[in-house]
């Protein structure tokens, strides 16, 4: 319903329509419960297409819209009203406008568009173009479970930064830079937020990573800005995504979709400032007492219905293969099915299966712990980010007895990293993410990034999704406080880092892990022994698997088939120690065996592996049946 609305531009009579939606509980009493009336009593719409020659807008001179009663054609119910106005016909060219409010008792407001398409320069505008080039996205040819995707977190501002060009808006320099992705190894992006936030009031500190969110239909406007061009604008976006497919990776949108920012007076989350009293608002409140900016209210149908179209729109019209849904902790509780998460999760999964749209991924960012995995579950959610393997595996490297890390019992859970997901839910693991400092500075930086290798290979044979964040794969080892002001500031990828050593190295063993990762899709299955490890227990069980926490070696089990239905094992050993380690484990065959990082390959001695693993290494040694 919601995609309906916004200012929608006929590209043929060169006109556009604006249309403002407003909910009322008395024409649909399921509209709302909470939630009071706006207290309108006209409402204007103002901007650049006023004075098509000069842009300028003209706010002694609002045109009133018209309102409507609006009836959902899918369900033939009054819904509330909308406001309509239909432009003259205008030159091509990029048009900002807003929304200008009379109220009963209050001065008059402006607002942003809730439904526009694109953010404006500054003030909270809203946008739309009229001309242009034109862009069909078009789906994958064949999508991959998701389970099979090592995912690349971008943040677009920071990706950028460094290495954007004149008259190239930063969306065409990501598409630039595919191809690297592409010899790296991913096989999909998560791109951290692209829809429009805030706009602080100092414009000139306009930085975001985009979870303060204003406008679910819209892309922020620094990421389309070619100064060049004002005419493409969601082009670049649409073909960012086409180039994506074409090299066979997954694009994975972040939604916030728990909160928005209404926090600057009259400026933010439009539909918070459309009502004369903003607390009568029914698309705001602590649905479930998690409260970030202003919380959106999922005990209201027309809440849910907008979010609900939003995800929709960006998987329909650009083919989007996945969202990753920020901070559900917002979202659920755990004794209502029929509001918030896991209703909206229901719908989504409904609208994949009418528009046989397969494997399309919804993952969670729920607790920073275990307890995701049951959410999980009882949603239906795709995957979760399962933190605990980021943040255990974080305090070994730091926990640094003599100056070597010190890993632990707990660390078996984390590798049996599918334990207690149910059917075909699986984790998202990962040892570094935007949200948290850099992994290669908590082992001390750069210069001790030999610490970071056996972690690395965990990371690439254990069950799930696996993702790494922009930056990483070069080792990166800038800072990230836990809390506080310096938390959300730029920090833009340096490049040169990517060829000083170890830069090289680094690239190499992250390169090295995901073609092996790539190449054998036993390695992807849920298969891991020995599971269930006791936590109790310091040592290696009876056949030689398990953790030597002493010695600081783990040594585990994977398996499942190929491509072709051939049965492929894994045998992974990991040494976190400063020494190298004699290690002995059982194996079913005399082999031969090949490590598939070193290429070595070994024999058994009475029925059993002995081998020799360097310091702060691993090895996985590898059959085909």
């Amino acid at each position: 319903m919601y995609e309906q609305f916004g200012a929608i531009v006929d590209q043929n009579a060169k006109t556009v329509t604006f249309k403002l939606f407003v909910p009322d509980n008395q024409l649909d009493p399921d509209q709302y419960d909470g939630g009071g009336t706006p207290g309108l009593t006209d409402v204007f719409v103002v901007g650049g297409f006023q004075n098509p020659a000069t842009r300028q807008w003209d706010t002694e001179s609002p045109i009133r819209m018209a309102p409507s009663t609006y009836v959902d054609p899918k369900t033939a119910k009054a819904k509330g009203t909308v406001y309509t106005h239909v432009s003259a016909p205008l030159p091509d060219g990029f048009y900002e406008y807003k929304y200008l409010l009379h109220f009963q008792t209050a001065a008059p407001r402006e607002i942003t568009d809730p439904c526009a398409r694109y953010g404006g320069m500054e003030n909270q505008n809203s946008a739309f173009v009229v001309g242009g080039a034109v862009e069909t996205v078009q789906p994958l040819a064949t999508r991959r479970p998701y389970s099979d995707l090592i995912v690349y977190e971008l943040m677009i501002d920071d990706f950028t930064a460094n290495v954007k060009r004149p008259n190239e808006a930063p969306l065409e320099t990501i598409a630039r830079k595919l191809d690297e992705l592409v010899v790296l190894g991913i096989n999909a992006i998560e791109f951290m937020p692209w829809t429009a936030w805030t706009y602080p009031v100092d414009e000139t500190q306009d930085f975001s990573w985009g979870y303060n969110p204003v406008q679910y239909f819209s892309v922020a406007h620094k990421y389309t800005l070619n100064p060049g061009t004002e005419l493409d604008k969601l082009v670049y976006l649409k073909r960012l995504i086409n180039e994506c497919h074409k090299r066979d990776i997954h694009v994975i949108m972040d939604g916030v979709f728990n909160h928005a920012d209404a926090s600057p007076p009259d400026r933010g989350f439009p539909y918070y400032w459309l009502y004369q009293e903003p607390a009568d608002s029914p698309y705001v409140g602590n649905f479930a007492d998690h409260a970030y900016f202003q919380d959106l209210d999922y005990a209201n149908q027309c809440t849910f219905e907008y979010i609900r179209d939003a995800c929709i729109y960006w998987m329909d019209k650009f083919q989007i293969d996945g969202i990753r849904l920020d901070n559900t902790l917002g979202m659920y509780k755990a004794d209502d099915r029929a509001h918030g998460l896991p209703k909206l999760l229901s719908e989504l999964r409904a609208h994949c299966a009418e528009t046989d749209n397969t494997n399309f991924a919804l993952i969670l960012e729920h607790s920073w712990d275990f307890e995701a995995i049951d959410v999980t579950n009882k949603v239906g959610a795709t995957s979760c980010w399962l933190d605990p393997f980021r943040s255990r595996n974080m305090d070994y490297l730091g926990n640094r007895p003599e100056g070597h890390p010190q890993v632990e019992p707990g660390l078996m859970r984390l590798l049996d990293s599918n334990r207690d997901f149910g059917g075909d839910h699986t984790p998202t693991i990962y040892i570094e993410n935007h949200d948290h400092r850099r992994f290669m500075l908590k082992a001390g930086g750069r210069d001790f990034w030999y610490l970071t290798q056996p972690y690395v290979i965990a990371l690439f044979t254990s069950p799930g999704a696996t993702l790494i964040y922009n930056g990483q794969e070069f080792g990166l080892d800038n800072d990230m406080p836990e809390d506080g002001d310096g938390r959300v500031v730029p920090r833009p990828l340096n490049w040169l880092l990517r060829d000083a050593e170890p830069g090289p190295t680094v690239f190499a063993r992250y390169q090295q892990m995901m073609r092996i990762r790539t190449e054998h899709p036993g390695l992807r299955s849920a298969n891991f022994y020995p599971g269930n490890w006791d936590e109790s227990n310091t040592q290696r069980n009876e056949h030689g698997f398990g953790i030597d926490r002493a010695n600081n070696v783990v040594v585990y089990h994977r398996w499942g088939n190929d491509d072709q239905g051939r049965l492929e094992r894994f045998y992974v050993v990991l040494n976190f120690s400063q020494f190298t380690q004699q290690v002995s484990f059982e194996v079913p065959d005399a082999g031969p065996w090949t490590d598939l990082i070193s290429g070595h390959a070994v024999t058994t001695t009475s029925g059993q592996l002995n081998l020799e693993i360097g310091s702060n290494w691993g090895a996985i040694y590898f059959r085909r049946y």
